[in-house]
């Protein structure tokens, strides 16, 4: 019985939506406490970088430009969501988007397009020395991974030696318009896989450069036991 009342019918709570705009600071604080509401407007650009504790970004959130660069495990971007100008997404979990989606991307500030973004496996070493552009030839290394890239279009040996897991080699590659490339390519003696690591042009010996990578600017102070 209801006692001459009607029963309260059980409706779906609405989730709340924001209509101020708010400042990028605040934005990147309350989206990092997940404490950010759907509809989030930012007054202009959002930089959300370099957080590994981003799972999800607001629903319908809107801001002039977007950087999520190196947030690993943001994997997908938010339904709703409105950017004016680029989204940065270097590094990020995001690894696809629907065709026809009408974001600008970049990458390291580079604009790239979506074959360059997401299907870095089907950029070539040669596709990378016929790319004139000397940023975006950056990027296109940087999406190959330096392992690859040299394993397709060789490379010069400046230095090689030995250490505990083998011969090693520095290898650089000349651009003419921009700085070679140069790489200490090692093996682990533990495991016996082959690490290539990029390192600074003037490096002149394999010392030298595994110094560097150890974080020694003096290729005397660095004398470990087993370098790898």
């Amino acid at each position: 019985m209801s006692n001459g009342r009607i029963p309260k019918k059980v409706t779906k709570q609405q989730p709340q939506v924001s209509n101020e705009p708010v400042s990028p600071g605040l934005a990147r604080r309350l989206i990092l406490e997940h404490r950010a509401i759907p509809g989030m407007r930012v007054l202009g650009h959002l930089d959300v970088s370099d957080a590994p504790q981003l799972y999800h970004l607001p629903e319908n959130l809107t801001c002039e430009s977007l950087d999520i660069s190196d947030c690993v495990n943001l994997t997908q971007l938010p339904i709703g969501l409105h950017v004016t100008h680029w989204i940065e997404l270097a590094g990020s979990g995001i690894t696809s988007l629907e065709p026809g989606h009408g974001f600008v991307l970049r990458w390291r500030g580079v604009q790239v397009s979506d074959k360059i973004a997401f299907a870095g496996d089907s950029i070539t070493g040669q596709d990378i020395l016929n790319t004139e552009n000397v940023e975006l030839r950056r990027v296109l290394i940087e999406r190959v991974g330096y392992e690859r890239f040299i394993q397709q279009v060789g490379g010069l040996i400046r230095h090689r030696d030995r250490d505990a897991g083998g011969e090693r080699q520095l290898i650089y590659i000349p651009f003419e318009d921009d700085e070679p490339l140069m790489v200490l390519k090692v093996i682990c003696p533990s495991t016996g896989h082959i690490h290539v690591l990029r390192v600074p042009p003037y490096m002149q010996t394999c010392h030298q450069a595994a110094a560097w990578i150890a974080g020694f600017d003096h290729p005397d102070d660095y004398q470990p036991l087993i370098e790898a």
